[in-house]
C-alpha cells in the first residue's frame, strides 16, 4: 500500500513539474519569437545557494528573458527552480518528537516590470508558485535604488506572498498564510565594480507574529551583465520556530 501510494505521489510530481516546465517554456518561447522579430530580446540565467541552520539548503538556478520596452524600462520574464532540504522535529506516530529531513521542489514564474534613470532605478514583481505536496503561493514585491553618487545608494522594498503552510509547516493543519516584508538597505562603492550591502527587514505575518532580520554581503560586478554576490543573514521572530538562526547565501547571474 505505502510502495503504491508512494508510486502516484511520484507521478503526480513529475505532472506537474512538467506541466509548469512546458508551460514556461511555452511562454519563453513565444515571447523569445515576438521580440526576436523586433530585436529587443535578451537572455538572463543565473544559479544561487542558499543555506544555513538546522542543515536548510537551497539551490535555485533560473533562466529568463530581458524584452526592451523602451531605452529606460524593460520586461523581465524568469522561470526559478528552487530545491529545498531541511531538518525538523516531527511525529514518530505515538506521539514522541523524532528529526526529519523535509525535502521539496517549487517552480517559480515571476514577471518583472524594471525602469533605470540616471540615479533612480526600481522593479515592480509578480509571481506564481507551485511544488510539492500542494504547494500554492502568490508573491509580489517591489523596491527601489537611489545613487546618491557614485560610491553610495539607498535602497528600499516591500515583499507580500501568500502561501500554503507545507513547505514552512510540514504536519501541521494546512492553511493559507500571509507574510509581509520591508528592507531598508545601503550599497557602498568600496572599489570599482565592488560594493558592500547591508541590510535591514521588518517582517509580519497574518499569524501575528512578527521578524526581524538583518544581512550584509557583497557584490562584484565586472561587467553589467554580470553579477556575483555572497551573503550573511541573521534571521529572529517572536515566535518559536525552527528556522532561527544563521545564513549565508552565494550566487551567479548573467543579466544581458
Amino acid at each position: 500500500m505505502k510502495d503504491k501510494r508512494a508510486t502516484a505521489i511520484m507521478k503526480t510530481g513529475r505532472g506537474w513539474r512538467g506541466a509548469v516546465l512546458l508551460s514556461a517554456a511555452l511562454m519563453l518561447g513565444l515571447m523569445s519569437a515576438w521580440s526576436a522579430a523586433r530585436g529587443e530580446v535578451k537572455p538572463q540565467f543565473g544559479l544561487e545557494g542558499y543555506g544555513g541552520s538546522n542543515k536548510l539548503f537551497i539551490l535555485s538556478p533560473w533562466v529568463g528573458l530581458r524584452i526592451g520596452l523602451s531605452n529606460k524600462a524593460s520586461l523581465i520574464l524568469r522561470y526559478h527552480y528552487h530545491n529545498f532540504r531541511y531538518d525538523y522535529y516531527g511525529s514518530d506516530g505515538g506521539g514522541s518528537p523524532v528529526l526529519k529531513t523535509m525535502k521539496a521542489d517549487v517552480s517559480r514564474l515571476a514577471g518583472t516590470v524594471y525602469f533605470a534613470g540616471e540615479r533612480l532605478s526600481g522593479y515592480v514583481n509578480l509571481s506564481y508558485l507551485t511544488g510539492s505536496d500542494g504547494y500554492r503561493g502568490f508573491l509580489a514585491d517591489s523596491g527601489l535604488e537611489y545613487k546618491f553618487n557614485n560610491q553610495i545608494a539607498g535602497l528600499w522594498s516591500v515583499y507580500s506572498v501568500r502561501e500554503k503552510s507545507v513547505l514552512w509547516h510540514p504536519e501541521e493543519e494546512v492553511r493559507w498564510i500571509n507574510t509581509y516584508s520591508m528592507r531598508f538597505g545601503m550599497k557602498f562603492w568600496l572599489v570599482k565594480d565592488l560594493a558592500f550591502n547591508p541590510n535591514l527587514y521588518l517582517m509580519k505575518n497574518s499569524e501575528e507574529v512578527d521578524g526581524l532580520a538583518y544581512s550584509f554581503g557583497l557584490v562584484y560586478s565586472p561587467k553589467w551583465w554580470l553579477a556575483v554576490h555572497a551573503y550573511y543573514f541573521r534571521y529572529g521572530e517572536t515566535a518559536f520556530y525552527v528556522f532561527h538562526g544563521n545564513y549565508f547565501s552565494c550566487g551567479l547571474n548573467f543579466y544581458f
